[in-house]
Order: structure tokens, then sequence, then C-alpha cells
């Protein structure tokens, strides 16, 4: 009884480091299991959960380790037999590696208590060794390994952080990891060779990215050094693997810092050898503008400014990356004619070699090829005919995001003007009356008009309808069908006669 309560107490001062989501509510529920169970003393949180908890951050990803050979299958059936109609049959995450996940399907009552684990996921692990046969993949044995060994296959002593999930008290192994979060320093195991652990699993390059990137930790000069050793290494990573990566960093907007990191590491030559070559690339500054410098400064300029989101940071990077294939001295001035529509195409390559998702890709790429339109529409002083045009041209979901892209690039020209605020108040009062994506009449129907057959003169009718509906529009009115049918046949008298 002495030792129940012993435990109990410990557990309550490990809670207060624990955050209110459905993972941490999964870990609370753990902490009340194991204790009274056969797995006491072998189950530990792992990573970036114990990291995050430790930074005061709130994180989702759940990793558990159990210091069993099969004890990641016995414990989740453990649980499950226990709450068999709040949790989900435990499955295997991939018929090699010893990886059970359940997911909670509902908040759990146990010993008077109330966990809010619904949606809870969690992947258990039994701890492991690893290695690599064959030096030129990255295919990987692993075997059942004690918890100091688990600890000395992963990457950073950032991540390499445990909770007991018995006694609720961190576990630093390798003495540093507690330390390194706390001071925010990126590096490997002391007991490790760092360069075994990069060269063995190259993603753990890109990973370096994304924790300096996220986090704005510290990384030392022998770990750059290594990096760069390895860097080509990343050429053996399958394109999912670097979207993956990319895309986390993408989600809290830090894809500028990763890029520049990147570079630094020459990490960028091989996975988007297209950014790079934007270094270098000069611009026109001679007339007072791109005084931030050649392509590659003004992109790192508009990114910064950029909103989080795999589309827009995407779309921020890639806006100007056809500019060194377009680039054109005339009469002493740097051009670059039609670098949008080269851009677009090179960012749909891009994307595709990384495997990015359809949607995405093909918001990017409108973006990216119509991300000039804004500031030539100040240039010109467009009028509500022309902005109606490009709302209906660019899509009603992907207004906000291109004037968002132009407002970015005019902040990453030095010196700045943005007038894009001044614009996308127009573009709202025209909205006012939504802009229809298509006339009243299809093209069947407008050939029965005019009678006439297939061609590009329907094309051309369609278009003369929409500019009549913008006019329209401009005084608060719809076009109508009947109103359609009149206007093409006063348009088109001398052929309806003819006809």
């Amino acid at each position: 009884m002495g030792m129940e309560v012993e435990i109990r107490g410990l557990l309550h001062i490990a809670r207060a480091f624990i955050s209110s989501n459905s993972e941490a509510e999964a870990e609370r529920l753990l902490m009340d299991i194991i204790p009274m169970s056969r797995f006491r003393g072998k189950v530990y949180t792992v990573g970036g959960f114990t990291r995050d908890q430790l930074l005061g951050i709130e994180s989702k990803d759940l990793d558990v380790v159990v210091e069993e050979d099969g004890g990641s299958k016995k414990i989740t059936r453990y649980i499950h037999n226990m709450f068999p109609k709040e949790t989900s049959a435990p499955r295997q995450l991939g018929s090699a590696y010893p990886i059970w996940q359940i997911n909670f399907k509902r908040d759990i009552e146990f010993n008077g208590k109330t966990y809010g684990t619904l949606g809870a996921e969690v992947q258990f692990a039994d701890t492991q060794k690893e290695s690599y046969p064959d030096d030129k993949s990255r295919q990987r044995v692993v075997e059942y390994g004690t918890l100091d060994e688990d600890i000395k296959r992963r990457d950073f002593t950032a991540n390499m952080l445990l909770r007991d999930l018995t006694t609720g008290e961190l576990k630093d192994l390798t003495g540093k990891s507690i330390n390194d979060i706390k001071r925010g320093i990126l590096r490997g195991h002391p007991g490790v060779d760092f360069d075994e652990i990069m060269r063995q699993d190259p993603i753990r390059l890109l990973r370096l990215v994304r924790f300096q990137a996220k986090y704005g930790w510290r990384v030392p000069l022998d770990v750059i050094k290594t990096v760069k050793k390895n860097s080509a290494r990343i050429k053996t990573v399958s394109g999912e693997r670097i979207r993956d990566e990319l895309v986390k960093v993408m989600k809290v907007g830090k894809l500028a810092q990763a890029i520049r990191f990147m570079k630094t590491l020459g990490l960028l030559r091989y996975v988007m050898p297209e950014v790079e070559a934007m270094s270098g690339t000069e611009q026109e500054y001679s007339r007072g503008s791109h005084q931030e410098g050649d392509v590659f400064k003004h992109t790192m300029l508009v990114l910064r400014s950029a909103k989080p989101g795999v589309v827009n940071q995407l779309a921020a990077l890639l806006h100007d990356v056809g500019k060194p294939d377009t680039q054109e001295v005339m009469g002493g001035v740097i051009r670059f004619l039609g670098h949008e529509k080269v851009s677009g195409e090179i960012a749909e390559a891009i994307m595709r070699r990384l495997k990015f998702e359809r949607k995405d890709i093909k918001a990017v790429r409108k973006m990216v090829e119509m991300h000039m339109r804004p500031h030539h529409f100040v240039r010109q002083d467009a009028g509500p005919r022309a902005l109606r045009r490009f709302v209906r041209e660019v899509g009603e979901e992907l207004v906000d995001a291109v004037l968002d892209l132009a407002e970015a690039d005019s902040l990453g020209n030095l010196p700045s003007e943005n007038e894009i605020p001044r614009l996308r108040q127009m573009i709202r009062e025209v909205q006012n009356v939504p802009v229809e994506e298509k006339p009243p009449l299809d093209g069947n129907e407008i050939q029965k008009v005019l009678g006439i057959g297939p061609g590009p003169e329907v094309g051309r009718a369609v278009q003369f309808l929409r500019d009549r509906m913008d006019e329209l529009a401009g005084a608060g009115r719809k076009m109508t069908k009947s109103e359609a049918i009149r206007l093409l046949r006063e348009e088109y008298e001398w052929w309806t006669k003819e006809g």
C-alpha cells in the first residue's frame, strides 16, 4: 500500500507537465494502468512528445517503447482487452517492424476518473537495435534491443529523452538530452558515431533541417560538417519522405529558414536544384527596384512574408523559379519575359517529383502563373470589369491566396511599395455581386442562337457574354438567359441575317 501511494504521488507531479490534448490524456491513462500491470518498469514515452512536454509545447505524436521482446504487441492487446469498446483493435505498422498502434474511439472511464482520450493515436514499439547491411541502400534490419541500444539508434539527443510511465520520471540515458533541449542544441548521442547515424538513414539530414527551422536551435560546427559530408546521400531518399519533412516545416511557416539552411548544408542542390539556381541570378535594380539582391535573396524575403501552409509557402518559394531560364539583357536592362508561365511549369515539375497532391500542384501552379496580374492591375489602375475577369480566371477559392502572394512579393522587393491592400479592397467591392464563371448559355445553345457549328467563334461569343455579364454586375445585376440571347443576336446581327 505504501509503494502504491508513493507511485501515485510521483504520477501527480509528472502530470503537471502534461497538456490536455487527447494524446496527453492517453499518456495520463497509461500512467494509471502500467504501474499495477505486469509491464511495470518496462514502458516509456520517447521522442517528440516527451521533448515538447519539457518545452511546454502541445504535441500530438505519442510514441511509446516497451523494453520487452514482443512487448508492443502484448501491451496493445492488453489495453484493447481492458477497453474493447473504447479502442480499436491493435494493428501492426509494417510487417518487418515491431510497431503496433491503437486508436481511442471514445473517452475512457477508469478507476472513477474520466480521460479525454477520444481521437488519440498511440504507437507502441519494442526497444530495438538496428543495422544496415548494405551501405548503398537504406534497408535496415531490426531486432530486439535494450532501452540503451534503442536510444543509441536515434538521431538527436533532443529526441532521446524518455518518461517512465511507471514512475512518471524523466529518464536521460545520454546525460545530454535535458540540457540540449533546454539550451536548444541539435547533436547526436555522445557515445555514437554521428557520421554513421546520418549516412545510414539520410532522411535524418532533413530532420535536422526541420528541427532547426521549427525551433531555431543551434547546430554545432561538427554536426554541420558531418551533414555536408553526407549531403549527397539525400539522393537515395524517396520524394514522399522528403515531401513529408518539408510539409511539417511549411505548416508552421518556416520554409524560408529551412531553405536557407539546406543551401548552407549542401542539401538544396539535390532536393530542389531549380531553387538553388536562383542564387546568383541578378535582377534589375538600377532603377530603384530589387535592391534586396538576386532572385534567391528576393525569394527568401517573399517567403518570410508568406502565410503558413503547403500551398502558400510553396507558391512563394517557386513564384520566380523560372527567372534563371528567362533572363534577358536588353539595352542594359535585365528582363524576365514570360517568367510566370515558365515558373508555373517548373513548380509543377518539382511538386510532381516530390509526390505532392494533385489539388496542391494545381493550386500552386495557378498562383505562380497569376502572381504578376495584381501588380499589373495596380500599375494600370484596372477597372471593375478587368477585376471581375481576374476573379473568374483565378477562381473564387484562390483569389485571396493570389493576392497574399502578390503582397508578399511586394514586401520582398526593396524598397517596398505595397499597394495590394487597396487592390484587395477593390476586388472585394466587385465581389459584392458574385462573379459568375459561366454565361447563362452553353456552347450548344450559342451555336443554335447564331446558327453556327463548333469552332473558335463560339469561344469568342462566350467571352463576349462574360464581358457583358461583368458590365451588368457593375450595376448590381445578373444576366438572364433571354437577355443573353438578345445580346448575342444584336452583337452578331449581320451573321444571323446571313444565316
